[in-house]
């Protein structure tokens, strides 16, 4: 079977161990379909390192992709790749992460003064690369929490329901991706994040951003969110904004109200569309949602149409360079949407999705479960009520009560926190139900919480925290910093922040400290540079932006400007934005300055024709007068 030479080989390995044994399909087609799913997830890194000009074997967090570590563009690849275990330099991005975000922790707005999953696709990025987010480097002395400061207390500053209801989704998401602790004095709690999720319901069942019709994408996010609530017997009463009247439902109604609903609008060839368009995006966020649920993709009848599964929908849209498009119909309002070309935004989407799947079918943890993943012996005791579930009839009498109760009270020694695996709860929860026997399952939004803090499990990286204290600064990390320019450009960001962040965590770093000092003034003269870019753009944005408006009274601050620019190295000229309009408003005031002095040309030539014409006169009027004296005179 053909693997990728970067995932870890271990992850085959251990297969059989984590194998959901109710996956309706045989151990051969099981090989298949992860050798499919594997060498997509490969063409899709392959195609995004040749978007950067890198080989297979060249580690993709490299310096100009973690240029946009913190950023949609930067997080989420990482996540697909932590997620599987893909080989890769993870602690270069920790490094690079946790220096930007003290830099924006200095700022008034931090990380985003209205997009909340801006705390929550960083913190699920650094879990993913084996970091911790509730220590995310330091400001005033106190370690960054972005936990905190991002799902329960975000609500001190702007409300999480600033963003729309996504805010409330990846609140909920990244506060269980490590089933962190709720403290007492939060501003927000589990119950607050599911109840404003189900608060904007509509009324077919699904879920928009600001629609009154179900939108795939995040109706299935909703899914994701609300998953591990599935098994929950807690109910909320709440006013449904849709219908504007009170309902009281628990998560279970509303998630199956959702997944019939995304049943009824998949397409035929298994794909969904969004705002009118078939799109890769949708599918693969389906895909997430199913499979957080434990919903096998390939064999739920309602997830297969005219014989097409949720794959067969979204592998449609992979391109001959291993990438995944948009949509094969161009969308003009989003100019990156084009048919014939791979989309980094669809190719990331599809990636993770895949890693889902893959997970899925590994028995691994869901995507967004970033514990450690389950010893052998709670794997068996979450399979063993999986099965006894599974004896008990469709149709229930008395007889079949001892069972019953005998397969509860093994499902209520299952860790609260790892119930949502029981994946056929349901089953059980209608059979007691219809024989009443009362269900006292525990509130699962109570007891869901079991970690402050703590680092991401992943698949193949040596602990990150621990490789840090162990790893000697080497031989060759002192060559990479002697090699380093004395003139520094910010080309260099990634190497000269890694160099520090390894050095500062080596055990021989007192044998180093006069190279610490010199990164660090490197590292402080690139902050100068980054300072002055972000100068340059703020000037042309507010003063040169649009070069149509710019008149001669700006001359000399569009000098000064292409003077500052000139200053900068060519790779940190690339970081100006719109340094075109500073080029043709320099040529604008070019030729309005030719024109000016065309026009003082002119008149100074019409003056000094007037000129010689008045004494041309003046002096045929002289001469004339002579001859009328000579006249007179003779």
């Amino acid at each position: 079977m053909k693997i990728m030479s970067k995932i870890n080989k271990n992850i085959i390995s251990l297969v059989l161990i984590f194998t959901i044994t109710s996956l309706p399909i045989s151990a051969e087609e099981k090989d298949v379909i992860r050798e499919d799913i594997v060498g997509k997830i490969e063409d899709i890194i392959t195609w995004k390192k040749s978007t950067y000009r890198l080989g297979m074997d060249e580690p993709l967090l490299n310096q100009r992709f973690l240029e946009n570590a913190g950023d949609t563009t930067g997080d989420w690849y990482l996540i697909g790749m932590g997620r599987i275990g893909y080989e890769d330099e993870y602690d270069r991005y920790l490094a690079v992460i946790q220096d930007k975000v003290e830099k924006r922790y200095r700022e008034k707005n931090k990380l985003s003064d209205s997009k909340a999953t801006e705390w929550h696709r960083i913190s699920l990025a650094i879990l993913a690369a084996g970091g911790d987010p509730t220590t995310v480097g330091e400001k005033n002395g106190t370690p960054i929490h972005l936990i905190a400061d991002g799902t329960y207390d975000r609500g001190k500053t702007r409300s999480l329901g600033t963003q729309g209801i996504n805010g409330w989704i990846w609140g909920l998401i990244t506060l269980d991706s490590l089933r962190y602790i709720v403290p007492e004095d939060a501003h927000d709690t589990r119950n607050t994040m599911i109840e404003e999720i189900l608060k904007n319901q509509l009324q077919d069942g699904g879920f928009s951003l600001n629609s009154s019709l179900t939108d795939p994408d995040i109706t299935a996010m909703a899914i994701q969110a609300l998953a591990p609530y599935y098994n929950s017997e807690e109910t909320y009463s709440y006013k449904q904004k849709a219908r504007d009247e009170q309902v009281t439902k628990a998560v279970r109604e509303v998630v199956d109200e959702a997944l019939e609903i995304l049943s009824e609008i998949q397409l035929e060839d298994g794909d969904f569309e969004s705002w009118e368009r078939p799109n890769a995006e949708s599918t693969a966020q389906v895909i997430v949602a199913l499979t957080t649920l434990g919903i096998d993709p390939l064999t739920d009848e309602r997830f297969i149409k005219n014989g097409n599964t949720l794959l067969d929908g979204i592998v449609k849209y992979q391109r001959p360079d291993g990438g995944f498009i948009h949509s094969e119909m161009y969308d003009p309002e989003n100019p990156t949407s084009l048919p014939e070309e791979s989309n980094s935004m669809a190719s990331e989407q599809v990636l993770y999705a895949l890693v889902s799947m893959y997970r899925f079918y590994e028995g691994y943890r869901t995507l967004y479960d970033f514990r450690e993943e389950m010893s052998p012996e709670l794997t068996n005791k979450i399979k063993t009520v999986k099965e006894s579930i599974e004896t008990i009839p469709d149709v229930v009498d008395e007889t079949d009560k001892a069972l019953i109760e005998k397969v509860f009270r093994a499902y209520l020694d299952v860790p609260i926190e790892e119930r949502s695996y029981i994946v056929n709860y349901q089953h059980l929860a209608n059979a007691m139900k219809d024989l009443g026997i009362p269900n006292t399952s525990v509130p699962l939004s109570e007891s869901m919480g079991i970690h402050s803090g703590g680092t991401g499990s992943t698949m193949s990286l040596i602990n990150n925290q621990k490789a840090k204290t162990d790893t000697l600064f080497s031989e060759e990390d002192i060559k990479k910093v002697t090699i380093l320019p004395d003139e520094i450009t910010t080309e260099y960001y990634v190497e000269v922040i890694s160099l520090i962040d390894k050095l500062q965590h080596a055990p021989n770093q007192k044998d180093y400290e006069h190279l610490l000092k010199d990164l660090q003034v490197k590292k402080e003269k690139m902050e100068k540079i980054e300072m002055e870019i972000e100068s340059i753009n703020n000037d042309i944005l507010q003063h040169v932006y649009p070069f149509q408006e710019v008149s001669l009274k700006d001359k000399k601050l569009v000098e000064q400007i292409i003077e500052r620019y000139h200053v900068l190295s060519p790779y940190d000229q690339n970081k100006v934005q719109s340094y075109e309009d500073v080029e043709k408003a320099e040529t604008k005031i070019h030729s309005m300055i030719r024109a000016r002095i065309m026009t003082v040309l002119i008149c100074l030539v019409v003056m000094i024709m007037s000129a010689l014409l008045i004494v041309r006169y003046k002096k045929r009027k002289q001469e004339k007068k002579m001859r009328k004296m000579m006249d007179e005179r003779y």
